[in-house]
Parts: structure tokens; sequence; C-alpha cells
């Protein structure tokens, strides 16, 4: 395990990336793992106990009138700068999060960089929380992503939506996600419960569920929606259920590091959002054995529930028709059922032990080119 590999994620949030991230470090045989990330990360995974290097990323330069994001970055590119330079020798560099800046000290010192793309490039845009900041990004990505040595995608979809911002599409390799443990083959209780699990931000669309729930509550009284997750959108979303009258009926949780409680008991799955890479809570609520309805949003979603003969797809920002196929999926349990049964069939495309391997091989392979 001589090869060295830098991890750079500036900014350690809390999400689906960094489960990958934690999963990657946390079954290595490969690399020599060096972890570029803010002090959070250490409060995840177990340096001693997973040996690997740690370098932290402190708020040391701010840009003023940018988001935190932007000033981590730098702050963690001039940690990388410093890594290569120091050790003089070659690496591989695999970006998770703030991709342009690896790609920077890269072309700089002549190292590998291969990065991950999580999410619909196109989509992301055009629903941007911030279309000023989505614009620049865009232009950094155009400029720069065709400097990268490869890029993971964590799915097919959207490794597609590359195509407007790489030239040469080999570089492009999908690999699903390494997220799942193992398959859950306990049966569980089922309660009149709807839960969505994912960030109260513009991208998941609370608001089409929310008012899709209140249509579905006028045929199913006994129902109550379960919303998991915290966000800038919080109040507005609670402000809206009051407004429908069903507040008593659509219960905030917050953020939740165990979800496996909540999941075990519930009856249906809903994942609202306007666009995704993946869709990792999707495949937790799979493996719980929920029947799923999900917006056919571009990209992971879709080939989760296998184009719809592993759960329900529907268009994305309609309340009447989300409420229609929720109705649906709980008139004809059986067959809501034998769909879920059917994806979690194909779940071992997900598997850790499968797809780490798949990550380092490809990985390991720059070493050997």
């Amino acid at each position: 395990m001589n090869n060295e590999l830098i991890l750079f994620y500036p900014s350690f949030e809390r999400g689906g990336v960094e489960k990958i991230l934690q999963n990657l470090i946390e079954n290595n045989n490969s690399f020599k793992i060096n972890l570029i990330s803010t002090k959070n990360a250490l409060k995840v995974i177990d340096q001693k106990k997973f040996k690997f290097n740690f370098f932290e990323v402190k708020k040391k330069f701010i840009i003023p009138f940018f988001p935190e994001r932007f000033s981590t970055a730098i702050n963690a590119m001039i940690i990388l700068f410093n890594i290569v330079n120091q050790k003089k020798k070659k690496f591989v560099i695999h970006s998770m999060q703030s991709n342009v800046a690896a790609i920077i000290i890269g072309i700089i010192k002549n190292q590998k960089v291969i990065i991950r793309n999580s999410e619909n490039a196109i989509f992301s845009i055009l629903h941007a929380e911030n279309r000023l900041f989505a614009f620049i990004t865009t232009l950094l990505k155009i400029c720069f992503y065709n400097f990268a040595d490869g890029i993971v995608t964590n799915s097919v979809g959207s490794g597609k939506s590359l195509k407007y911002f790489v030239i040469n599409r080999k570089k492009i390799k999908p690999i699903y996600n390494p997220y799942l443990k193992s398959k859950n083959n306990k049966k569980h209780l089922k309660k009149n419960i709807i839960i969505n699990i994912g960030r109260l931000r513009k991208q998941k669309d609370h608001s089409t569920l929310i008012k899709a729930f209140q249509i579905f509550s006028k045929t199913n009284k006994k129902y109550k929606l379960l919303i998991l997750g915290k966000g800038n959108l919080e109040n507005k979303l609670k402000q809206l259920s009051i407004d429908l009258k069903i507040n008593d009926k659509v219960i905030f949780k917050g953020w939740k590091q165990n979800t496996s409680f909540y999941l075990k008991n519930s009856k249906l799955f809903v994942f609202s959002s306007k666009y995704e890479g993946l869709g990792n809570v999707l495949i937790d609520a799979i493996n719980y054995n929920i029947p799923c309805i999900s917006t056919n949003c571009p990209s992971g979603p879709s080939e989760i529930l296998l184009n719809g003969k592993g759960g329900y797809l529907v268009k994305s920002g309609s309340p009447q028709i989300l409420a229609q196929k929720m109705s649906f999926a709980i008139q004809n349990y059986s067959l809501s059922l034998k769909k879920n049964a059917y994806a979690k069939r194909k779940l071992n495309r997900f598997l850790i032990s499968n797809q780490v391997k798949k990550y380092y091989d490809y990985l390991n392979s720059f070493y050997k080119n």
C-alpha cells in the first residue's frame, strides 16, 4: 500500500457524499490516504483506527460576499499545493468537492486529478438557489473540467449530463456509490406513515410534496407525513402546512443521524426532488422494504427504481399527479411491494464491498498509466 491518494473534500458537512467518503476510507486497502477537510471529518471517521493523514482546513482566507464554500475551497487549495510541493512525489488526487480548485493545483504541479461529479450538471444550474453563483460555477466547470484526468459520476445519467462540459467523454466513469453495508432481511410492522428524507432546500421540492399530501389526505385521513431533514426552507414549509390546514399531520423531525428507526415502520417513501445525482435515501427505503415513489428527475432515481419496474416515477412539480400516484400505491399495496422486491434484488449495485473495489481499481489505474 505504497501509492498515495489525496482525498480533497474541503468542507465536511452532513449528507450522502460524506457517507461515501467515510466508506472509502474505512474500507481502504489500496492507498496511503491523505484527507484534506474540515475538523468535522474526525468526528465521523476514526483517524487512529483507519490510519490516514489528516490536514485540517481552517478559515484563514475569507472571500467577502461569496458563499463560505468558496473561501473553504481556497484554503484547501493552499493546503493541497503545500502537500504536493513539500513531498515532491507523484500522487493521485481525488476531488469530491470544489473540483476546480483541485484541478488547478493538478495543472500547476503536474499531478493526476480525478474528480467526482455527484449531481446532474445541467439541472443543478437550472434550479440553483443563486443564479449568479451558479453562472460563475458553470463557467469554471467549462474552463477546467476538461483538464481533469478522470471523472467519477455516481450514476449513468449524471455522467451524460456532463456532455456539455467535457469534450473527451472517455474520461467519464460511472461508478455507483459504495453506500449499502448489507441487505436488510428483517420484516417490520408498517404504520400509516409516508416518509421523506432530505435537506429542506429548493432542490428537494418539499412544497410539492406537502401540497400533494394535502390532496392525498382528503381520502386517506389516517396517514401522516414524516419529513426528516434541515435547511433554509424549514420555516416556510412549516407555514405551508399550517396554511393548508394539515400541520397536525405533517411532522418535521429535523436532521437524524440514524434514519433506520423511522424507515422501518413507514409504509411509503416519497422522493420529490427537482434533480439528483443518485439518491441514496431511495436505496435505504428499498432496503427496508418500503415501496417508493420518485419524481422522474434526471439521473439517479430512475436508475435506482429501474425505470419504473422497481417503484413509481412521476412528473416533478405537480402536486396533483404526485397525490394520485400516492393514492394508487396505497390502494394497490401488494403491487407496490412487488415492485420494491424487484428493486431490492438489484441492490448489489450499491454494496460497499462491491463498489469500493471498483472505485479503487479505477483510481489505481492512474498510477499504472
